[in-house]
């Protein structure tokens, strides 16, 4: 088959390293977290996701990369446990929190990134990655995960190859080397003997939030790390001539909702 002499793993891994779009760190997901928490719990993101489950209620669900708790607090209420995973711990915290209030006790919190030792985690029914499989090595992320989880898994990466709108991009003069796009994930869990699905969920969210236009030139600068002096003033003219002017909005996020079950 053709498919077997082509190395897909490590084109994704050369294409992720020569990207302009670089991940951030657990400092840099610690300082978004209360601001992460208020834009995406209660999203209808949630209901899209979960609404594509598998779901009996007698699982136990890992979530790896949770967040605030944006799908783990909603999901225990509809499975026998949950077991989230994140590697900023001020996440982990806002998830407590919402638990909490939510009156939800069947959440267990571990603080683990992609890289780490997963030996202490328990085996999983449901394994799901929401919005958090930007590694540098897909290929050990889809093997790790697959391998905690004894049904089936779910997740989302997002479309397009770009977090933020490419017209802004093209407009300001920001050339960028796209990350890869979510093409690689079925290929690779083909090729692993796997049989992936893929649907999309489309949100009204944006990688860009603002309310001023320092806002939008920082949310820029977020996504695409740097921006010169004449980019930022390019930038600025963007706002006030689309945003405010024509009220055109930078374009949705649609996500890809890739899904396989692990017992073949």
């Amino acid at each position: 088959m053709f498919l077997e002499s082509i190395d897909f793993a490590q084109m994704y891994r050369e294409h992720k390293k020569a990207t302009d779009f670089k991940g951030k760190d657990r400092n840099d997901w610690n300082d978004k977290s209360k601001e992460m928490a208020a834009s995406v719990i209660n999203s209808p993101y949630v209901n899209d996701f979960i609404s594509r489950m598998n779901i009996a209620g007698d699982e136990v669900v890992l979530d790896i990369g949770c967040g605030p708790g944006t799908l783990a607090v909603p999901l225990a209420k509809k499975v026998k446990q949950v077991i989230a995973i994140d590697f900023s711990e001020k996440m982990l915290e806002e998830l407590e929190t919402y638990a909490a209030r939510e009156g939800v006790t069947n959440v267990k919190t571990y603080h683990l990134s992609w890289e780490d030792d997963w030996s202490s985690l328990p085996k999983a029914d449901i394994a799901i990655a929401s919005r958090s499989v930007e590694v540098k090595d897909i290929d050990m992320a889809l093997s790790k995960m697959s391998s905690q989880a004894t049904k089936a898994c779910y997740l989302t990466y997002k479309t397009g190859g770009s977090f933020v709108d490419m017209d802004i991009l093209d407009y300001i003069g920001k050339k960028i080397i796209t990350k890869p796009d979510f093409w690689y994930i079925p290929l690779i869990l083909y090729k692993k003997g796997y049989l992936p699905c893929v649907d999309y969920i489309n949100t009204q969210r944006t990688a860009i939030s603002y309310s001023s236009v320092d806002e939008f030139v920082a949310s820029l600068i977020w996504s695409v790390h740097e921006l010169n002096e004449e980019q930022q003033l390019k930038a600025r003219k963007y706002y006030e001539h689309f945003i405010i002017e024509k009220n055109r909005h930078p374009k949705p996020f649609t996500w890809a909702f890739i899904s396989w079950a692990t017992e073949i």
